[in-house]
């Protein structure tokens, strides 16, 4: 006897099946085909039947949610995904048609049209912050020279604490080269006063730093910051300025650098006449294939038109405009090609 469940659950999904009422796509949903398969187990082909349309169900939401998060997220947050959308999928399937259903030796297998609720699921990984802080783990190193009253100091509390803040942002720090990012600077932390202070002392601490890119030496920015600090003896004041200058300087410059890195390494690829969410997943695999290619993800996908983040490791607009335009698996025409972006469209 079958499991209750099973028998309910076939009941719903048959019911979901019925009615071949026309499926659009609209401006919050987008219509996918999708494939499933399970294996027959004990000759039961129905209970199989419905759970390779479930599998199907759940492959039409990995359609959806693989153009909108790039490939590392994927990989890295797959058991996230898994617990919180793709197992969830009546929450996001509007309704769905199976177009095809057939045995394969001990396997039965289906093939769904699907109507899928987008905005729902932009939604959902917007709030699983699925995607990484910032593109391609970009590796920094942090020289600064650090002086106390005009003298060497023998400690590095500037770069100490510089490190800590990249890190939290998720970058790789190391302490040689090779790098991606170059932080270079100086921190100066000097005698202030001892007056009218009830027996403390005060120091000031100036810090000036450049962030760069290792191999053009671009500027990405420059920051500077003066900061004074008290404490019961001078060596403790000192400490308290330059380190407080730092954590000051440490809780923006990773995140200008990030800015920079997504502005600069990140080609904004727009095409136009893109006839179904599945052949943008097909695009985006090829596009995620080319050498120059770090990843890509779409930032948006409406009314055939696309717009899609390509994460750049190496070469720039120009570089990858001629490359897609060579690609086989799709026929895409370049209309315009900036310092950051590309325009194209899609040949039927």
């Amino acid at each position: 006897m079958k499991p209750l469940f099973l028998v309910l659950l076939a009941g719903v999904l048959c019911a979901c099946a019925s009615g071949k009422v026309a499926m659009k796509a609209t401006a919050t949903s987008e219509v996918v085909i999708a494939d499933g398969m399970s294996p027959i187990v004990n000759n039961d082909t129905v209970g199989a039947h419905t759970a390779a349309v479930h599998d199907a169900l759940k492959n039409a939401l990995g359609l959806v949610i693989g153009v909108y998060v790039s490939q590392e997220a994927l990989v890295s947050k797959a058991m996230l995904i898994e617990d919180n959308i793709t197992s969830q999928t009546e929450g996001y399937v509007e309704r769905y048609d199976i177009v095809k259903q057939w045995r394969e030796g001990d396997f039965s297998r289906v093939t769904i049209k699907a109507l899928v609720r987008k905005e729902d699921l932009a939604k959902k990984i917007q709030a699983l912050d699925l995607e990484p802080k910032k593109l391609g783990n970009p590796i920094v190193t942090i020289v600064v020279d650090e002086t106390v009253d005009g003298l060497p100091s023998s400690a590095h509390y500037t770069a100490d604490v510089l490190k800590k803040g990249f890190m939290d942002e998720g970058f790789v720090v190391a302490d040689s080269t090779p790098s991606d990012i170059q932080v270079t600077g100086r921190a100066e932390s000097s005698f202030n006063t001892d007056q009218g202070l009830g027996g403390l002392i005060s120091y000031r601490a100036n810090i000036t730093l450049s962030a760069r890119m290792a191999e053009s030496q671009d500027v990405i920015t420059t920051v500077q910051e003066t900061v004074g600090g008290v404490d019961a003896n001078r060596p403790a004041a000192a400490k308290a300025a330059i380190v407080t200058a730092a954590q000051k300087t440490g809780r923006t410059l990773p995140k200008t650098v990030i800015t920079f890195l997504r502005e600069r390494s990140t080609v904004r690829l727009s095409i136009d006449k893109v006839t179904s969410i599945n052949t943008l997943n097909d695009m985006n695999r090829s596009i995620r294939a080319l050498i120059e290619v770090r990843d890509c993800r779409v930032r948006s996908y409406e009314n055939g038109r696309a717009i899609v983040d390509v994460a750049m490791k190496k070469g720039s607009a120009v570089d990858l405009a001629k490359r897609i335009e060579k690609l086989t698996s799709f026929k895409l025409i370049i209309d315009k090609t900036a310092a950051y972006s590309v325009d194209a469209q899609l040949v039927p």
